[in-house]
């Protein structure tokens, strides 16, 4: 296919894509997730091309899953010169494959939670005589 991503993308799946980003996942790799789940499997050229970024980013972005246990590589069938080209795919269906995101959003969220409640608590120390409740925004 020789449409670049951003094109081969519906509303549904560019959503997906801006609220991965939204939740914290690199750019890239979003893309790279989206591109597989839409293509089936693909080299890192072929990522390359649909995602339209450039070869050390596609590279990031499949280390990135395959740390995650999200990709599948094998090399590809057909001769070529020099590096031999490897296959991606994703292992899960998509649903399965951006629980790992999901759930480092959900982590972060009761980080980000607990620090609030640990600043009141020290506001209270800081100022007890001032504040009745204190509510974050």
């Amino acid at each position: 296919m020789d449409l670049n991503l951003r094109h081969q993308l519906g509303n549904a799946e560019r959503s997906l894509q801006q609220k991965l980003i939204q939740l914290g996942t690199n750019e890239n790799t979003a893309s790279v997730l989206i591109c597989l789940h839409l293509q089936g499997s693909a080299t890192s050229k072929d990522l390359q091309c649909h995602c339209n970024i450039r070869q050390p980013d596609v590279s990031m972005a499949i280390s990135e899953l395959r740390e995650m246990n999200l990709v599948h590589h094998s090399p590809q069938t057909e001769p070529t010169r020099g590096r031999p080209a490897h296959i991606y795919r994703l292992r899960m269906n998509l649903e399965q494959s951006i629980q790992p995101f999901i759930n480092r959003a959900k982590k972060r969220a009761k980080e980000i939670l607990s620090d609030v409640e640990a600043i009141h608590d020290l506001v209270v120390k800081v100022e007890p005589n001032h504040i009745k409740e204190f509510k974050a925004a």
